[in-house]
């Protein structure tokens, strides 16, 4: 009978950890990926897309029908050229994240473009940190490794894994590169230590959650179930929040990321709980006008509107 290796990593907390059996499966496709020329990379990311849009068929109706309900105004040949463009897309984004742990900074420092650094900036010199919200839109993992070479300190609140492959894949990737990945279960002592340490905490408010753990709030026009963490932790600390979004450029090969202006915290007088709802909305309000700028870039796989409220109950007659 084969053994487990007994090789350890480090988490993202600092304590070892056994390295998962077939870990060095996860290695070897990180070292092949890595080896690829960007030119090969970006070749065989369209390839991919494409046979997953056409030969797989991965997740087709759904993508398309999610595409459909956010877009009921745009015609249907249009609709099909962002599903086309979103799975030309999705492969790209596989095979630039299998290339993270070999791709260098000095890759990151020429490939990827700051826009709007000032705020980010305005954010970070009130000395609370800074809190980011985010999605899944552009290649969101090269763009959180970007950061590392511009000195920003950057953490990132993400649901966990299924399976201890899977989460061992994840870390490789972001401690690569210095990114801190905060678990979102007990994660409030780990956000505070970066706060407190004029760090910047990036959440991520595109994903369905259950009705006991999120608010319902607009999402293109339908009711999604969304995390509060954000605005719980806004609301407590005080800290700014500040916008930053992910696209790739036309050409397929490089990448852009965009901080917006500081979206300041909106009182409801009297009602703590309402003014958690009130600024969730305004934060997803925030992802929407993206995607509806850059369609073809957010993660349409996603079940989004997963949950949904309870419906009332009927009248007898």
């Amino acid at each position: 009978m084969s053994q487990a290796r007994t090789a350890t990593r480090t988490d993202p907390v600092g304590a070892a950890q056994p390295q998962p059996r077939g870990a060095w499966v996860v290695d070897a496709v990180f070292a092949l990926a890595g080896c690829l020329p960007l030119a090969a990379a970006v070749f065989l990311g369209r390839a991919l897309g494409w046979f997953m849009a056409h030969i797989l068929r991965f997740r087709r109706k759904l993508v398309a029908a999610q595409i459909a309900a956010a877009f009921p105004e745009r015609p249907p040949e249009e609709r099909r050229r962002i599903e086309t463009a979103f799975y030309r897309h999705l492969g790209l984004l596989i095979i630039e994240v299998l290339r993270l742990p070999r791709t260098t900074p000095q890759f990151l420092l020429e490939n990827v473009t700051f826009h709007g650094t000032e705020h980010a900036q305005a954010a970070l010199a009130k000395g609370k940190g800074a809190l980011m919200l985010s999605g899944h839109c552009g290649s969101w993992e090269l763009s959180l490794a970007a950061g590392t070479p511009h000195k920003y300190n950057i953490g990132i609140v993400t649901k966990e894994v299924k399976g201890a492959l899977g989460q061992y894949a994840l870390d490789r990737i972001r401690n690569t590169h210095g990114v801190l990945g905060i678990p979102r279960r007990n994660s409030i002592f780990q956000i505070l230590r970066q706060l407190r340490k004029n760090g910047m905490i990036g959440f991520v408010l595109d994903q369905n959650v259950t009705a006991d753990e999120g608010v319902f709030v607009e999402f293109f026009g339908r009711p999604a179930c969304t995390l509060p963490g954000l605005a719980v932790i806004a609301q407590r600390t005080g800290a700014p929040v500040i916008p930053v979004f992910f696209r790739r450029d036309p050409d397929l090969r490089r990448h852009h990321i965009e901080f917006l202006p500081e979206i300041p915290w909106e009182e409801v007088h009297g009602n703590p709980d309402e003014a958690l709802r009130v600024n969730t909305a305004r934060y997803t309000k925030t992802i929407e006008e993206f995607i509806r700028r850059h369609p073809d870039q957010w993660l349409w796989l996603h079940k989004r509107w997963k949950t949904q409220p309870p419906r009332p109950p009927s009248l007898s007659a």
